[in-house]
């Protein structure tokens, strides 16, 4: 009997101890990480694309109709393992007649044999229907990057190959990833 007293006393004393404590942190529960490029800092993905600013370190296209490519692209070095949550992509859109669309790109050689890369959509958008300044939204559903042999990219049109583009009307500032680190023991080195 006595000795059931004891250890009751003991844990309801080592309870009461615990609760007056000081809480310890928990940690992160998402490792996420962002990397974000100016609108400016796209690649032409033809010598004949004509990109100009409105000031903002946006990127716009100012060719008139002819010959060449109207897109750039936007290459993001992503951690292998690591899941991709979301693109955001700041813009403005004025064209009465152009739409900008945007396109999160995957591309894998294949696995130790020779073969032509294969291009896979991730998500898309377009800015059809929504005038003025925006923030589109593509979500990729936690993808895996494979980046021992994919190369990952957000690739804006400005307009169909060869076609006039849309001007200062139309224009990408920012492009975001949102990128999760999905090791919830050793990516922060078991620092606190």
């Amino acid at each position: 009997m006595n000795s059931k007293i004891k250890s009751s006393s003991v844990a309801g004393f080592a309870l009461i101890a615990a609760l007056a404590s000081q809480p310890g942190a928990a940690g992160i529960l998402y490792g996420t990480q962002y990397e974000t490029m100016i609108g400016r800092s796209g690649h032409r993905t033809s010598s004949a694309l004509v990109i100009d600013s409105t000031g903002y370190l946006d990127a716009a296209c100012l060719n008139s109709a002819g010959p060449g490519r109207r897109t750039m692209i936007y290459p993001f070095d992503i951690p292998d393992g690591f899941e991709i949550f979301k693109v955001e992509i700041w813009g403005r859109d004025a064209s009465p007649s152009n739409d900008l669309g945007y396109r999160l790109v995957e591309t894998c050689q294949p696995f130790l044999s020779p073969g032509v890369p294969v291009s896979t959509n991730l998500a898309t958008y377009s800015t059809s229907g929504s005038p003025g300044e925006f923030v589109a939204f593509l979500f990729a559903d936690q993808h895996v990057a494979i980046s021992s042999s994919c190369a990952y990219y957000v690739e804006a049109r400005f307009a169909a190959d060869g076609a006039a583009c849309g001007g200062y009307d139309l224009a990408t500032r920012n492009v975001r990833i949102l990128l999760n680190d999905p090791d919830v023991i050793f990516r922060d080195d078991f620092g606190p």
